[in-house]
C-alpha cells in the first residue's frame, strides 16, 4: 500500500517524454517512475531494491530486467 507521495519538478520536454514513455509501457507515470528508479538501483547493485521489484511488479520486470542486465555493458 502506497501511504508517502514525492514530489519533483521537470521542464515540459521532460513531463512530455515520461508520460510518453509510461503510456508505451501500458503504465501510468507513477507506476513507470517507481519502475524505472528501482531498475536503475538495481543495477548499480542495491539489492533492497531488487526484492522490492520481486514483491511489487512480479515475474515480468524479473525478465525485463534479467534481459537489461545482459545487454548492458559492464565497466569493471
Amino acid at each position: 500500500m502506497k501511504t508517502s507521495m514525492m514530489q519533483f519538478r521537470v521542464n515540459d520536454e521532460e513531463k512530455a517524454l515520461i508520460e510518453k514513455c509510461a503510456k508505451k509501457a501500458g503504465m501510468t507515470v507513477s507506476e513507470y517512475i517507481r519502475a524505472s528508479l528501482l531498475m536503475e538501483m538495481v543495477i548499480d547493485g542495491e539489492v533492497q531494491a531488487l526484492k522490492i521489484i520481486g514483491r511489487t511488479i512480479g515475474m515480468k520486470a524479473m525478465d525485463a530486467l534479467s534481459r537489461r542486465l545482459k545487454s548492458t555493458p559492464t565497466t569493471d
